[in-house]
């Protein structure tokens, strides 16, 4: 906590922060598989290096499919109450 943070202050910073880390996540996901993409058009038109492209490919997509799971932890924690409280919803 942050000098004279309340712990719903802190709270309600720490859930936007996983929120926002969320979003980048995704986002990186999204352009992870948008370079995949890339790479394997780019294979099409250059088959002496296809192999080595598909596999970087390969890799954009695993690093993609990881983000997205990050994503989806942090999304689930990000409506969680703090540690001890009920949730009054």
């Amino acid at each position: 906590m942050i000098d004279d943070e309340s712990p719903a202050s802190a709270w309600l910073t720490a859930m936007s922060l996983r929120q926002q880390i969320a979003a980048t996540a995704a986002s990186i996901a999204e352009t992870e598989d948008g370079v995949a993409d890339t790479l394997d058009r780019l294979a099409r038109v250059r088959p002496h290096d296809a192999e080595r492209l598909h596999a970087r490919a390969m890799r954009a997509r695993l690093f993609a499919a990881r983000e997205r799971n990050q994503a989806a932890i942090y999304r689930a924690y990000a409506d969680q109450p703090p540690a001890g409280d009920e949730d009054t919803r």
